[in-house]
């Protein structure tokens, strides 16, 4: 492998690496036509399997499947059937719904495992999970299932993890993690507090988040999350500019065609930007390490 190839396979690794929805650049002329999504980690890809197997048997008896494993208020108070409050997080009412639930986890999840681990993830969704069917108990008398109460709560927390980082709100709006906290966090109350009958479990939703604050805060208290800072690379991407990937693309196909010499000192900066980033996240230096 030549030097400009070598050169274009480490920055190709360093972009692949940024949020799934930094634009990925797949062939010649200036073409950015696709957004590249990451492989999710072993437990949030095991968790959206396993909740997909459940939807699938789910639908050989719906009515039956919800009343013994749906949060079913009657059934927990008269024949304790406790197991209620995990079991539901695990049915669905519809496909759309098991797919944004499931594309929400795979968004918020991939990060929050990476930083926090597979113990504290996984406690983190389940008790939020759990919490947020509580709320549902306590304040409703109809059946919920779902997994969008852990879902607000992973939302939450991501929102308190990596502020900055850019999503795509309904794939095409581009908003600030923090500011779409807020706005779900509104929603949901002002649904819960007007008492709205759409069929939806706002105060399961509202639970969520109000049980992930409360763990955020146990974990912050007990000294067990850093503090979180905005500009600090470790917990999130606003070292670099979301406009630099095309940047970089157009900077890989220069170094193809005219080698690593043509670089102005402009474009050498923004590698160097790029890969102090990449070597600087915690994932990359564990593999690093277990090389």
């Amino acid at each position: 492998m030549g030097p400009d190839k070598h050169c274009r396979k480490q920055v190709e690794q360093i972009v692949s690496k940024m949020p799934y929805y930094y634009y990925v650049h797949r062939g010649g002329n200036d073409a950015y036509h696709r957004i590249g999504f990451r492989k999710p980690p072993d437990v949030v890809l095991w968790l959206i399997i396993v909740n997909f197997i459940v939807y699938l048997i789910e639908a050989i008896d719906p009515n039956r499947i919800i009343m013994l494993f749906g949060l079913v208020p009657p059934m927990i108070t008269q024949k304790l059937y406790l197991w209620q409050f995990f079991t539901y997080m695990f049915l669905h009412g519809s496909f759309l719904h098991i797919f944004f639930n499931m594309f929400s986890l795979y968004i918020f999840g991939h990060d929050l495992f990476i930083k926090w681990g597979a113990k504290r993830f996984l406690s983190y969704y389940f008790i939020t999970g759990i919490g947020a069917g509580l709320c549902a108990y306590l304040f409703t008398n109809v059946p919920t299932i779902g997994a969008s109460g852990a879902v607000y709560g992973l939302l939450l927390a991501y929102g308190v993890t990596f502020p900055n980082r850019l999503l795509l709100l309904y794939f095409f709006i581009p908003i600030r993690a923090k500011y779409l906290v807020v706005i779900f966090g509104l929603l949901e109350f002002f649904a819960t507090l007007g008492g709205t009958s759409d069929g939806i479990a706002h105060i399961a939703h509202l639970g969520g988040m109000v049980f992930g604050a409360m763990m955020l805060l146990f974990y912050h208290l007990g000294g067990k999350m850093k503090k979180i800072s905005p500009t600090n690379p470790f917990d999130d991407f606003t070292i670099l500019h979301p406009q630099e990937p095309e940047d970089i693309d157009k900077i890989l196909d220069k170094i193809l065609h005219q080698g690593v010499e043509s670089l102005t000192p402009k474009e050498r900066a923004i590698l160097a930007k790029a890969g102090k980033f990449i070597s600087q996240h915690p994932a990359y230096r564990k593999r690093s390490h277990r090389r």
